[in-house]
C-alpha cells in the first residue's frame, strides 16, 4: 500500500456518494435483450434499455456485455434534448457500472458527444470506474478475436473446415472444379 492509497480511496468514496445522489430516481428498464450471431458481442448479451427518471423516459442506451464478462460496450446512447445538461448521461453510466461491476467502453463517439465522453471519463475515474473511449471499427475485429473461441461453430461450417483440412481436399476440389467450374472461394 502506497502513501497515497488512503487519500485516493477517500476521494473515490466521496465521488461515488456524489454519483449515487445524481443517479437517485434513475432506472434502466430493459426493452430488448438477445445474443444474436452477427452482433459485436456475440455470444455475449446485447441489450437495449430505456432510461427512466422517476418513471418518465428520458433516453435510451444500447450496450453489450463481453462474452468474457470483462467489459461493457456502449454502442448507442441518447438522452433526449429536453433532459440534457442535468447529469443524466453520467448517472446512467454510473448505474451501468454499479449494476454490472465491469469497466465501460464507448464504441463510437460522434459529433459533440466527444466532450461528454471526456468529462464522463474523468468523473467516473474519480470514482474508480474505468471508461475506455471510442473503440473504432478497425479495433473491433481484434477485440472480437479475444472471445472468438467462445463462439459456437455451426455443424456444417465445422464439417466444411474439416474437409478442407483433410489430405483428400485437393483431389475433391479438382474434381468439383472440373465438373462445376472454378470455385469462388476455397
Amino acid at each position: 500500500m502506497t502513501l497515497f492509497d488512503p487519500l485516493r480511496d477517500f476521494f473515490q468514496r466521496r465521488q461515488a456518494v456524489h454519483l449515487d445522489a445524481l443517479a437517485s430516481g434513475l432506472q434502466l428498464v430493459t426493452v430488448h435483450s438477445e445474443s444474436q450471431r452477427g452482433n459485436f458481442v456475440f455470444p455475449g448479451l446485447d441489450v437495449i434499455a430505456a432510461i427512466e427518471q422517476h418513471g418518465q423516459r428520458v433516453g435510451t442506451i444500447h450496450y453489450g456485455i463481453s462474452p468474457l464478462n470483462d467489459r461493457l460496450y456502449i454502442s448507442d446512447f441518447k438522452i433526449y434534448p429536453a433532459h440534457q445538461g442535468q447529469g443524466l448521461g453520467l448517472a446512467t453510466l454510473w448505474c451501468l457500472s454499479r449494476q454490472y461491476g465491469l469497466p465501460l467502453a464507448s464504441m463510437h463517439e460522434v459529433g459533440l458527444s466527444t466532450g461528454f465522453w471526456g468529462k464522463a471519463e474523468q468523473r467516473l475515474a474519480r470514482a474508480g470506474v474505468h471508461l475506455q473511449r471510442d473503440i473504432r471499427t478497425g479495433d473491433q475485429p481484434a477485440i472480437e478475436a479475444t472471445w472468438a473461441h467462445l463462439v459456437p461453430e455451426p455443424e456444417h461450417e465445422r464439417k466444411i473446415r474439416e474437409l478442407m483440412a483433410s489430405p483428400e481436399w485437393p483431389a475433391i476440389k479438382a474434381r468439383m472444379e472440373a465438373e462445376y467450374g472454378p470455385c469462388r472461394q476455397d
